[in-house]
C-alpha cells in the first residue's frame, strides 16, 4: 500500500502569459481542499414510492491556504493579495509528492486574505480561493 505524504506538495500559480509559467507559492504551511460537492435536485412525484433525487452540476468548492507571511520575500504572496484585490481569475495546480507528480489542476479567484499575529509567534496569513469551472486531476 503507497503512503502518500504531504511533505513535498506545493501549490504553484500561473503567470498567466502565453506560454504559461507556473511558480510554487513560497511559505506554505497547509492547504485545504478542493472541497468540491454537488447539489441534490429533488425528483420525487406523486408516483414516487421513496424519496428520489439525481445530483445537479459539480461545484469544485475552494482551496484554502496558511502561509508564513512575507509579503516581499516570499514568491506569491503579493501576488495573491493583488489578485484578490484586482478580482483577476487565476491558475493554479496543487502538485502532490508522488512520482510522477499528481496535479490538481484548477482556476480560482482569491477570495479571502486573513492576517494571524500573536504573542511569541510568526506572521501568518490565509488565503481562500474559489474554483470557477472543472478542477482536473491527472
Amino acid at each position: 500500500m503507497a503512503n502518500l505524504l504531504s511533505q513535498g506538495t506545493g501549490i504553484y500559480i500561473s503567470d498567466l502569459a502565453s506560454p504559461e509559467v507556473f511558480s510554487e507559492i513560497g511559505q506554505v504551511m497547509t492547504i485545504s481542499g478542493p472541497d468540491g460537492s454537488a447539489s441534490e435536485i429533488d425528483v420525487t412525484n406523486l408516483a414516487s414510492s421513496a424519496k428520489e433525487f439525481v445530483i445537479g452540476l459539480p461545484d469544485e468548492g475552494s482551496v484554502s491556504l496558511e502561509v508564513s507571511f512575507d509579503y516581499a520575500g516570499s514568491i506569491g504572496h503579493d501576488t495573491l493579495h493583488t489578485a484578490r484585490i484586482s478580482q483577476v481569475l487565476q491558475h493554479f495546480q496543487i502538485r502532490l509528492s508522488d512520482s510522477p507528480r499528481t496535479t490538481i489542476d484548477f482556476q480560482a479567484y482569491v477570495t479571502q486574505f486573513s492576517l494571524s499575529l500573536g504573542v511569541d509567534d510568526k506572521v501568518s496569513a490565509t488565503f481562500g480561493l474559489r474554483i470557477t469551472g472543472a478542477a482536473t486531476i491527472t
